[in-house]
């Protein structure tokens, strides 16, 4: 296997993460005289992103932001749904009374869909309720808060990185 690193930038915070060690040195040695460098060794939590290693794996996941996202939503005490939407439930732009509060539920959208970054278990409901961001129903808005419920159940749901296997990516059409 040979090595792979990746710089990641977002405005003035740089996250440098490899498998080679020299690799890394050599690209901090780089950008040292430019930059102001500040090591801090092991990454934990960057853009709502929280990061745990092991010697098992890394873990990542949005434990924070979940919970800031119910707590946001009044939900934070609500009792948790089982599944993030009800596979029964055929979402259309009508026969439902339309939701009021339009910005609300785009917001609420834009939030789960940055939750996706770690919660792959949510991505088809929220994909699904996103087509309905300029005339969103009551149905609709009451799909999301089963996705916020849904989460209540397990907040640090998240994405584990195995340090012993060879991560291989599927995809199915």
């Amino acid at each position: 296997m040979g090595s792979f690193t990746a710089l990641l930038v977002y405005v003035d915070d740089i996250i440098l993460a490899g498998n080679d060690k020299e690799e890394i040195a050599r690209i901090k040695q780089t950008f040292n005289p430019t930059f102001k460098i500040k090591d801090l060794v092991n990454l934990r939590y960057f853009l709502d992103l929280e990061v745990a290693r092991s010697k098992t794996g890394i873990m990542v996941n949005q434990r924070k932001y979940a919970l800031k996202l119910l707590t946001d939503a009044g939900l934070l005490a609500c009792k948790p749904a089982p599944t993030p939407i009800d596979n029964h439930e055929k979402f259309s732009s009508t026969g439902s009374v339309p939701f009021t509060d339009i910005q609300s539920y785009r917001r609420l959208i834009g939030r789960l869909m940055y939750l996706t970054n770690t919660r792959p278990d949510i991505t088809f409901s929220v994909q699904q309720l996103s087509q309905f961001l300029a005339k969103p129903t009551i149905a609709h808005y009451n799909a999301v808060i089963r996705i916020l419920r849904y989460i209540k159940g397990a907040p640090s749901f998240g994405l584990f990185v195995s340090s012993t296997t060879f991560v291989h990516l599927k995809a199915f059409l």
